[in-house]
């Protein structure tokens, strides 16, 4: 934009974005590919409380898809600010393909147990996280940066619109046809993502300067969010938030039971509500600066917490629809905050680390939640785990936010 132009109203960039360039092939198709895994894993979930009927197995769930980030997101940030960020996508992409297509040939063939879907899934997951840090750092090669906060936060309404349309149409499917071909449309999804990864140009970006080896790096990463004050405590309210109360998105499935006559209606109904309000957050998200973005997180989490303790003590499918609703957008508007913090206080040269302890933070803290919320659920009931959790991060909000304002006062 030429110097003495009016700013460009936010909705214009928005619609820029989506229609034009290499970030509307992107969002586009990664859109589509994000539904087809959403499918699949409440397809998962579903075939796990229905072989089980337990929170506590759908929290283990939960772990095999999210846990294997702590092993490879290290790793992972490192290869993504070493190698090509684009070409690790490719792999990663064709590889969940098969595994997709894997899942749905065993289950047609009854060959699937419990502990072999258990299995599948944590390869599953272990390639997002692998992959989590390339696709993040990809954004800001796609975007000019003055557009990166809006692209941010349309990724996060693209990550959330899957999550509304992904478990809607699985709780349709689920209804009237064999939960296997939910398999076979992510494996076609996500084969057209392939496709599509095959024509994305990322820009240029410096090469990096070969620092050490990849331990090194990775303690180069790791040291430097440990030593920033505000994405060091940025990052502790997210691992917070996850354990206490994200990780009840992971235990729907016995939510919807407590809740709704229908288990299955009530699955895609939750699951919606919390897509919804997630879209609804991402699609809200105006420009910000870096103090706002980072005590924002603080109150939204706040609310989650709010929303989450409704969600566990009402009996009203109403009630906990509209919990479902707001728990969604507080949740998905705090983790758009901070990954915008992130991105924008980071260099390049670290961002892919950078952005590995945030995914890492990010895919762990729920699903150690989902196991600790559900064994509670198991022996005491739902409602007396999530109080628990939610009043917990109620609690750590209000001890530590005095603090966060003097680092913000301080570094921002």
């Amino acid at each position: 934009m030429r110097d003495g132009n009016p700013p460009e109203p936010p909705a214009a960039s928005v619609w820029r974005l989506l229609t034009r360039g290499q970030f509307a092939l992107f969002f586009a198709f990664n859109g589509l590919s994000l539904i087809g895994s959403w499918m699949q894993r409440i397809a998962s979930a579903w075939l796990i409380w229905e072989w089980t009927g337990s929170a506590f197995w759908v929290g283990v769930l939960a772990a095999c898809d999210l846990l294997p980030v702590v092993l490879t997101g290290p790793f992972a940030g490192v290869a993504a600010d070493r190698w090509d960020r684009l070409w690790q996508n490719r792999v990663a992409q064709v590889a969940s393909a098969v595994l997709a297509l894997v899942n749905a040939v065993l289950l047609m063939a009854d060959m699937l147990g419990l502990y072999g879907l258990l299995t599948l899934i944590a390869m599953q997951g272990t390639l997002i996280a692998m992959v989590q840090p390339a696709r993040l750092a990809m954004v800001p090669q796609l975007v000019a940066r003055k557009d990166m906060p809006t692209a941010v936060a349309l990724a996060s309404v693209n990550v959330n619109l899957a999550r509304l349309i992904g478990p809607a149409i699985a709780g349709a499917m689920i209804l009237r046809f064999s939960i296997e071909w939910i398999f076979v449309a992510n494996f076609v999804v996500t084969a057209l993502f392939v496709v599509a990864l095959g024509r994305i140009r990322l820009a240029p970006r410096p090469e990096p300067a070969a620092r050490g080896g990849i331990w090194q790096q990775m303690a180069e990463g790791f040291s430097y969010v440990a030593r920033t004050p505000s994405i060091r405590l940025i990052m502790l309210f997210m691992l917070v938030g996850g354990v206490m109360v994200r990780a009840l998105q992971e235990l729907t499935p016995a939510l919807a039971a407590q809740t709704f006559t229908r288990s299955a209606t009530g699955l895609a109904v939750l699951s919606s509500a919390t897509a919804a309000g997630a879209v609804i957050s991402g699609l809200t998200m105006g420009r910000a600066g870096a103090r706002r973005l980072f005590l924002g997180v603080i109150g939204l989490w706040a609310v989650g917490a709010v929303a989450a303790l409704a969600l566990v003590r009402t009996g009203q499918p109403i009630v906990a629809t509209l919990a479902a609703l707001v728990l969604g957008f507080a949740v998905s508007r705090s983790l758009i905050s901070t990954q915008t913090f992130v991105q924008l206080e980071t260099p390049d040269e670290l961002r892919g680390r950078a952005l590995s302890t945030h995914g890492l933070i990010a895919r762990a803290s729920p699903a150690l939640g989902a196991l600790m919320i559900g064994y509670l659920a198991d022996r005491l009931g739902m409602a007396v785990g999530g109080t628990a959790a939610s009043v917990a991060m109620l609690a750590f909000a209000a001890i530590l936010f005095p603090y966060a304002r003097s680092v913000a006062d301080r570094t921002l």
